[in-house]
């Protein structure tokens, strides 16, 4: 079985952090929310994955093999134009070749490991897939599923409706069983050009076109899902990692500074005369002096002295120095104390 993971966008909802890295690097705990989708796809024994990439795609490239040359075969194939999520893997179909392939977002983080999703989609040998599922309140930002009644079996995908019929939102694994019939059915849609919801090619629609040939795809729960494309999402799962961590990472020496499990500091930090926590990560190399800190990301490098930040992302080689109100901000920075 293979693994696809298309992380090729801009994340443009994540500006300024996404200004110089892909989103895919942006810190979860103690690492990168790709570093934590590859672990649990590597634990659910998926040793072969293609990596799409686009958006600052040296970097991301470069981490992979920095950290995963040993453990993991990887492909990268580039979306050079970036059409939407269908298009982004029809980009990959010479690895749609029959063989049993996970998509999974490269964006997002679910409490249910792929592990434990791969174990419910073998309970239905007669499906040709599978697609994760949440119930939300917003389905109308969101691809959604119908099932039949009683049944787990999906009747109609819809991406976006403007009156879904369904909270089911497609929280973004997908299972497929055969791969050649989701290479034919994007195959369909690529080359006809047949445009979807938000003007691009869907993948939601070339699934749909299996279900409408009378393929069966299957409907399983994702558990807590976190759409890391937004910072409030991003916080949220910041602090869903550090819980499941259940210990506290600390790799660096602090003077006079009080900590509030769960933290996560990286090495060669230099911190005094603080309260760091509930719920920090700290990258390597930061400085941090007479500061309260908690429920926030801290990049690497940076320098945060003399204030006070919750629920906040602060990026890499930042300087934030506060005497009251005595700010020096950067370029594309929102500071808001309440």
């Amino acid at each position: 079985m293979r693994c696809i993971i298309p992380a090729a966008g801009r994340g443009t909802r994540m500006r300024p952090h996404t200004n110089t890295k892909p989103k895919a690097l942006l810190s979860l705990g103690n690492k990168p929310l790709i570093s934590h989708i590859i672990d649990s796809i590597i634990e659910a024994n998926i040793k072969d994955i293609i990596l799409i990439v686009g958006y600052e795609k040296d970097k991301l490239i470069n981490f992979i093999k920095s950290n995963y040359k040993k453990t993991c075969n990887f492909t990268f194939i580039e979306q050079k134009d970036r059409r939407g999520l269908g298009h982004a893997i029809y980009t990959a179909n010479e690895f749609l070749d029959g063989e049993p392939v996970v998509i999974a977002l490269g964006d997002s983080l679910y409490e249910n490991s792929f592990s434990l999703m791969l174990n419910e989609y073998n309970k239905f040998p007669n499906w040709s897939g599978a697609i994760t599922v949440k119930s939300v309140s917003n389905p109308q930002a969101y691809g959604i599923v119908n099932t039949h009644e009683k049944s787990k079996e999906v009747k109609q995908l819809i991406e976006k409706p403007e009156n879904p019929t369904s909270s089911l939102a497609i929280t973004g694994v997908y299972i497929i069983r055969d791969s050649l019939e989701l290479k034919n059915a994007l195959q369909e849609l690529v080359t006809s050009n047949q445009i979807g919801s938000g003007g691009e090619i869907q993948l939601t629609d070339a699934l749909q076109a299996m279900v409408d040939k009378g393929l069966i795809l299957g409907a399983i729960d994702s558990g807590r899902w976190f759409d890391c494309g937004k910072k409030e999402a991003l916080l949220a799962a910041h602090k869903y990692v550090l819980d499941k961590n259940k210990k506290s990472s600390v790799e660096s020496e602090l003077n006079n500074t009080i900590l509030i499990p769960p933290i996560a500091i990286q090495p060669d930090c230099d911190i005094s005369d603080s309260i760091i926590g509930p719920y920090v990560s700290i990258d390597k190399g930061t400085a941090i002096k007479k500061a309260i800190i908690s429920s926030s990301i801290i990049g690497s490098g940076s320098q945060i002295y003399n204030t006070s930040i919750h629920d906040s992302l602060i990026g890499d080689e930042v300087k934030l120095i506060g005497k009251g109100h005595d700010l020096n901000i950067g370029d594309h920075s929102k500071v808001q104390f309440l």
